[in-house]
């Protein structure tokens, strides 16, 4: 009987934990799948947009057990896209920045787990969403948050402690945007579609949020005095986030954003300046098989 074929995609520029490990990663896959019983096929991205070619490229060439995104929420993120609405299951290799979709999902963070659990896991289906056509999986939004992926994508360290520097650097000179939600006037500090919980780094914007409800939470930070800030980053990162005077949460399967001029956004961490000001973003439930 054949042996079970697993598709490893890796993005060899992924967040702090495959740098000039790849070769490594690797043997540790090859030799995982061999104590499994499964076949690996290993295959590298060498740019934006490569992984999402490559699973064009081959998943049709046979059955695979799985596809699976070895880096972070961005890797993910292009491996997935061309598998929503499809039965191929992807699987998850958390090695990025932040890896928000694989922490919401429980999904181990070493390598080793990792891959124990890919090959001894179940399958799950979840909901998927897009924003201006564009896919997302875990979190996508404006304001604030898209502003800070901006500036951390650019710099030359990845990692918690980059986010943290560049984010506090940020908060200071930020200024709040206006937006129209669904019609309704709303001045934000940051503007959050979470699919998933988080943003990564357990950073949880949306407590409460499911995968699989058809739903999107969507989370409004209003304009607040500076001495807030504190006790915004330790709800967000103890998973604490509610309701409340600064903070809105609102529940809908699609929704509206209209906004002055054309906004940076970001979607599963990877920022993207947009050339309209009109913004529509979607659930699709129940669109995307996962190995958990």
């Amino acid at each position: 009987m054949d042996k079970p074929a697993y598709l490893f995609i890796l993005n060899p520029n992924s967040g702090t934990s495959i740098g000039g490990k790849a070769d490594e990663i690797t043997r540790t896959i090859e030799s995982v799948a061999r104590n499994h019983g499964a076949q690996a096929t290993i295959l590298f991205t060498e740019r934006g947009g490569h992984a999402t070619e490559l699973v064009k490229e081959n998943m049709q060439d046979r059955s695979w057990k799985a596809i699976v995104a070895v880096g972070g929420d961005g890797t993910v993120n292009e491996i997935a896209q061309p598998l929503v609405h499809t039965q191929q299951p992807v699987g998850i290799i958390p090695m990025g920045s932040g890896n928000g979709l694989a922490r919401h999902l429980g999904i181990p963070l070493t390598l080793d787990a990792s891959l124990k659990r890919l090959f001894e896991g179940k399958i799950i289906t979840i909901d998927s969403a897009q924003i201006n056509e564009t896919p997302f999986f875990c979190t996508a939004g404006m304001g604030f948050d898209a502003y800070v992926g901006h500036l951390f994508s650019q710099q030359s360290q990845r990692g918690l402690a980059t986010y943290v520097n560049v984010s506090f650097q940020s908060y200071w000179s930020y200024k709040p945007q206006n937006f129209r939600l669904n019609g309704k006037p709303t001045e934000a500090f940051s503007l959050s579609f979470a699919n998933a919980g988080q943003f990564g780094n357990n950073a949880w914007v949306a407590p409460q949020a499911s995968l699989q409800d058809g739903l999107l939470d969507v989370c409004t930070i209003k304009p607040f005095p500076k001495w807030y800030g504190t006790s915004l980053a330790y709800q967000l990162f103890t998973k604490q986030m509610k309701a409340s005077r600064y903070i809105d949460y609102e529940h809908f399967q699609e929704v509206v954003v209209e906004t002055d001029v054309p906004p940076m956004i970001h979607y599963d961490g990877e920022p993207f300046q947009l050339d309209t000001t009109r913004i529509e973003v979607k659930i699709k439930p129940q669109s995307l098989r996962v190995i958990v």
